[in-house]
């Protein structure tokens, strides 16, 4: 039978320092949220998009313009959805 450590046994949680309201802020969080970016930021950011385009989508573009019949549901979605506004 294993015997399961009751809650009061467990040590203490480590002291924060005060953060703000709620927030407790201790030096690693401090120095993590420093490094991270608003969502403004990262959208502009130039690593965002790979250096290289995606194959599947040139080879997409290749059938394409072979003549092959883009078998995707987009267009047929687009006009059910303009059709239910």
């Amino acid at each position: 039978m294993v015997k399961h450590k009751s809650p009061a046994s467990f040590p203490p949680p480590p002291p924060a320092q005060s953060g703000g309201v709620g927030k407790p802020r201790t030096p690693r969080n401090a120095a993590v949220e420093a490094t991270l970016k608003m969502p403004n930021e990262r959208d502009e950011s130039l690593d965002m998009t790979p250096d290289a385009p995606d194959p599947v989508i040139e080879q997409a573009a290749v059938d394409v313009a072979r003549g092959l019949q883009d078998t995707s549901k987009g267009a047929e979605l687009n006009r059910a959805y303009k059709k239910l506004k």
